[in-house]
């Protein structure tokens, strides 16, 4: 590894198989994130020994910074000039993907013709048991190289079902909101999925201590206070039950109603499930992208801060408390940079599309689901 270059870039096989380094990238820029898939980009030089093992199907990497691991993942994307060019761009997708990309199904163990005799599997427990739970079966199911640390029950117990739905729609923002970070790492020749509950970390950030230079920040109230959950039935045949978060109402001085639907299914524990969902994705939103000064005594990863922790910034006197939900890490020849972001910014035209596009997948995936 270059002493120049924070970063080390381990590159392995489809088989996870390891091939080599990527020597001196001409520039990194990760983004790591909190029960979020992250990823990252780098680029190499179009002559670089190990762009041909980049570009083959499958090809996998483990980026580690100043020594710490950070993510592992296959490459997704491989761009470049049509002709022989000066550089590639590689794109990876972390490990955390198996969790957007596989189906709870009803019953994991069974064959799809015949086997899948419940119409949900409904799932009771502590979070970090639900997902370890899952993940497992589902692993088991399509034979894939998963493996789950053993289950410490950490997190609020809460309901959560599958019917064919993306594991990952079911799972959140419920097991963030019950006090669970997932990871998933390469480890050996699989996966390795954990748990962690977010530290407090113990330094307050600010302006006035000369850690934050700069940024942005963004406070929203909340947008829903009152679900009305439509099950099975039509007209005035039709069930619907009413759920609604009168502390919220209290502190706001308001009542806003969203109606959600849950007509591809008649239990109660799911409509309840349903209603979390919406008042979850309604919550008041308190979001700061803060410019960090990193010196000797202050710098982001290694033992400093990192993605999951619960962090406390001052900013002109107020106080925002949140979890450092995703970090911005970019070096290149001009130097390293870190832009944490703390909480979720509503301001962010990226991060409120992406939730539209999945509160839509989500709907089209119950109906698809009867």
């Amino acid at each position: 590894m270059d002493p120049e270059i924070p970063y080390e870039i381990l590159v392995y096989d489809r088989a996870f198989d390891f091939v080599g380094w990527v020597g001196r990238p001409l520039d990194v820029k990760p983004v790591i994130r909190h029960n979020v898939k992250s990823t990252a980009t780098f680029r190499i030089d179009a002559d670089h020994k190990r762009a041909a093992d980049l570009k083959a199907p499958g090809a996998r990497v483990m980026i580690y910074k100043h020594g710490r691991f950070e993510m592992s993942g296959p490459v997704r994307r491989v761009g470049g000039p049509f002709t022989l060019g000066p550089d590639l761009t590689f794109t990876v997708e972390s490990d955390f993907r198996v969790v957007n990309n596989w189906l709870g199904w009803p019953v994991p163990g069974a064959p799809i013709n015949g086997g899948q005799t419940v119409e949900y599997r409904t799932i009771t427990g502590p979070a970090e048991t639900v997902v370890k739970t899952v993940m497992a079966e589902n692993a088991a199911r399509l034979g894939y190289p998963l493996t789950v640390a053993v289950d410490q029950g950490r997190g609020a117990v809460g309901t959560y079902s599958f019917r064919f739905h993306p594991i990952y729609d079911r799972l959140f923002p419920a097991v963030d909101q019950a006090g669970i970070g997932v990871t998933v790492r390469m480890e050996g020749k699989a996966l390795l999925l954990d748990c962690y509950e977010p530290r407090d970390y113990e330094h307050r950030l600010s302006p006035e201590d000369g850690t934050v230079v700069g940024g942005t920040f963004s406070l929203t109230a909340p947008s829903t206070t009152r679900v009305v959950v439509g099950g099975q039935g039509e007209g005035v045949l039709r069930e619907f039950r009413a759920f609604s978060d009168p502390a919220r109402e209290t502190d706001w001085n308001d009542i806003i109603e969203t109606l959600q639907d849950a007509r591809d299914t008649a239990e109660g524990d799911i409509y309840q499930a349903r209603a979390d969902e919406a008042l979850a994705a309604g919550a008041a939103m308190a979001g700061l992208s803060l410019e960090l000064s990193e010196t000797k005594h202050f710098r982001y990863g290694g033992e400093g801060l990192r993605v999951g922790d619960r962090v406390t910034a001052e900013i002109d006197g107020q106080l925002f408390t949140d979890v450092l939900r995703e970090v911005h890490l970019s070096w290149d020849k001009t130097g390293d940079v870190a832009t944490p972001v703390l909480g979720e910014r509503s301001d962010d035209t990226d991060t409120r599309l992406a939730k539209k596009l999945r509160a839509l997948e989500r709907g089209d995936t119950d109906r698809m689901a009867r």
